[in-house]
C-alpha cells in the first residue's frame, strides 16, 4: 500500500511541475520557440563563445586525459566536473547522460579511453535529487506525454529505482568486464547538488 501511494505523490508531484513549467513559459512567452525568439538564443551563445575564445589560453592542452581522470556523471546543469575537482582543460574527461548511468554505448567508450586516453582512474558520479530517480517509469512516461501531446508508452528510459544498487551495479558492472584496461582505480559516487560535496561509495 506504502509503495503505491508513494507512486501516486510521485506521478503528482510530476504533473504539478508540469503545469507550472507550462504557466511559467506561457508568461514569460517562451512556448513555443519562435523564430524571432530562436535568432536572440543564437546571438546570446555566440556572443559567449566570442567572449571564451577571446581570452582563450588552452591551445596546448592534451587530447588525452592530463589527469588520468575519466568522469562519467549526468547531464544536470548543477554539475561542472571540471570545477568540482579543481581542473582545467585537458586534464580529465567527462561523459554524461542523464542520470550518470552506465549502458552498453557508455561502456564502450570508456573501455577506449582506458586503452587509449591515459584514462586510469574512473569515476561515476550520479547525484543527489536526481530527476531520472524520483519518478517510476510509469510515472515518467506520463510526464513526458503532459509535455509534450506525444505517446510515450512505448518510450523505456532507465529511471533509477535505487540510486546506491545502481551505483554500486555500474562499478562492479565496469570492474568486472573482460575488456576494461587491467589496474585501472574505479570508483563509485554521489554528488550532492546542495552542498558540493561528493559521498564516496563502496
Amino acid at each position: 500500500m506504502r509503495a503505491g501511494f508513494t507512486s501516486i505523490r510521485r506521478t503528482l508531484y510530476c504533473l504539478t511541475r508540469v503545469v507550472i513549467a507550462w504557466i511559467l513559459a506561457r508568461k514569460n512567452k517562451l512556448l513555443p520557440l519562435r523564430a524571432s525568439n530562436m535568432e536572440s538564443f543564437v546571438d546570446d551563445v555566440r556572443d559567449a563563445n566570442a567572449s571564451y575564445a577571446a581570452s582563450f589560453t588552452a591551445q596546448e592542452s592534451p587530447g588525452r586525459a592530463g589527469q588520468r581522470l575519466l568522469v562519467l556523471t549526468c547531464m544536470d546543469s548543477r554539475i561542472v566536473p571540471h570545477a568540482l575537482f579543481g581542473m582545467k582543460e585537458g586534464d580529465m574527461k567527462v561523459i554524461r547522460n542523464a542520470g550518470g548511468q552506465l549502458n552498453p554505448e557508455v561502456l564502450k567508450d570508456i573501455i577506449i579511453a582506458s586503452h587509449l586516453l591515459d584514462c586510469d582512474r574512473i569515476v561515476i558520479l550520479p547525484h543527489t535529487r536526481c530527476a531520472m530517480a524520483s519518478m517510476p517509469l510509469a510515472a515518467m512516461q506520463s510526464c513526458l506525454t503532459e509535455v509534450s501531446g506525444l505517446d510515450f508508452s512505448t518510450f523505456e528510459p532507465r529511471v533509477i529505482e535505487d540510486a546506491y544498487g545502481t551505483l554500486r551495479q555500474d562499478v562492479l558492472t565496469l570492474k568486472q568486464h573482460a575488456l576494461i584496461k587491467a589496474g585501472i582505480a574505479i570508483q563509485g559516487g554521489i554528488y550532492n547538488v546542495d552542498d558540493g560535496t561528493i559521498e564516496w561509495v563502496d
